[in-house]
């Protein structure tokens, strides 16, 4: 898988603090799966790795942070993992 550097997860984690990293690892999967066959159901993260029990823990975080890159990729505005995120 590729090294994606500055995703969202990253800014919300320290050095110390990666506790979203496993969320982040599979969200990265879920974009990288859909990219190359057009979706990603959560039997394609166990040829990714992922246990039942990793997919029933982080599947509806991460799938949300892949949709949320993919929009943003597929709408031109580049990727979200390059923006400055703003909390209201």
């Amino acid at each position: 898988m590729k090294n994606i550097p500055n995703r969202i997860v990253d800014q919300i984690t320290t050095k110390t603090d990666k506790r979203f990293e496993p969320v982040a690892r599979m969200a990265d999967a879920i974009v990288e799966t859909t990219l190359e066959k057009g979706d990603c159901a959560q039997q394609d993260l166990h040829a990714k790795g992922f246990t039942h029990q990793d997919i029933a823990a982080l599947w509806h975080f991460a799938n949300a942070l892949a949709v949320i890159e993919l929009k943003c990729r597929m709408s031109g505005i580049g990727s979200s993992y390059e923006r400055d995120v703003r909390y209201a």
